[in-house]
C-alpha cells in the first residue's frame, strides 16, 4: 500500500511541482486564534487552514491572505482523484482567482513568488470537532491550531496510509500505517508514535484510506 500511495503522489507531485510547509507560530490562541507560516520563494508549502470561517465562508480570498507581494502564488487543490487543474493565482489588489473553497482539515500547497509571512486568522473550534475522513486518497488536518499527534491511534482502517511533506520538498520516505489494534507507525523511525505524525498548526497530510469512511470527533477546548 506504501508504494500505491507513494507511486499516485508522485506523479502528482512532477505535475505540479509539490514541496514543505514551513516552520508555523501560533502566538494566540484565544476564541480568535493567529498562525503565522513562513513562505519560502520557489518552495511549496503543504499547509492547511486550522480555524473556523473567516467572513462566513472559507473562500481562500478570505482565509488566505497572502498579500500584495505574492502576486503570482498559485495555490494547488486536491480534488479526490486530481489536482485542480483550475490552479487559483494570487494578483494583488484582488485577491485568489478563481476563488475555491478549502474548509479546515483540509490540506493544501502554495508555490509562493516570493519570501514572506502569511497570518492565518480565525475562530478556533471548540467542543465536539466532527470529522470524516474519505475513502481513497485524501488531505487531512487537525482543524484547530494545537501540534499535536494526529489523528491519534484510535483512528484508522487496517493498512492505511498517510505522507507526510518532508524538508527535502519531497513526499517523507518514512510513510504512516495503521495496524488495527495497534495504531499508527512509521518503521520505528524518528517521531515513531502510534497516535500518528506530530502536526504542528497548518500542517496537513495526504491518507490513503484503504477501506470505508471513516468518521471520529476530537474535543477541544481552549485552556
Amino acid at each position: 500500500m506504501r508504494t500505491k500511495i507513494t507511486a499516485l503522489l508522485g506523479l502528482a507531485a512532477v505535475a505540479v511541482g509539490l514541496s514543505t510547509a514551513q516552520a508555523q507560530n501560533v502566538y494566540s490562541l484565544n476564541v480568535v486564534g493567529y498562525v503565522n507560516v513562513t513562505l519560502t520563494d520557489g518552495q511549496f508549502s503543504f499547509l492547511s487552514y486550522p480555524f473556523q470561517d473567516v467572513n462566513g465562508n472559507f473562500d481562500i480570498t478570505n482565509t488566505l491572505p497572502v498579500g500584495d507581494v505574492q502576486t503570482g502564488a498559485v495555490l494547488y487543490q486536491w480534488l479526490g482523484t486530481q489536482w485542480n487543474p483550475n490552479n487559483p493565482t494570487w494578483y494583488a489588489g484582488y485577491g485568489w482567482y478563481p476563488d475555491v473553497i478549502i474548509s479546515n482539515g483540509v490540506g493544501f500547497f502554495i508555490l509562493p513568488a516570493a519570501t514572506s509571512t502569511l497570518t492565518m486568522v480565525g475562530q478556533v473550534q471548540q467542543g465536539a470537532i466532527s470529522y470524516t475522513i474519505p475513502t481513497g486518497l485524501s488531505t487531512l488536518a487537525n482543524m484547530v491550531p494545537v501540534s499535536t499527534n494526529f489523528p491519534t491511534a484510535a483512528v484508522g482502517n487496517n493498512a492505511d496510509n498517510m505522507l507526510t511533506w518532508g524538508p527535502g520538498q519531497e513526499w517523507n520516505p518514512n510513510a504512516w500505517t495503521y495496524y488495527a489494534g495497534y495504531g499508527w507507525d512509521n518503521g520505528g523511525n524518528p517521531g515513531d508514535s502510534a497516535d500518528g505524525p506530530l502536526l504542528n498548526p497548518g500542517d496537513a497530510v495526504f491518507y490513503e484510506n484503504t477501506a470505508g469512511a471513516i468518521p471520529f470527533t476530537q474535543n477541544f477546548t481552549v485552556q
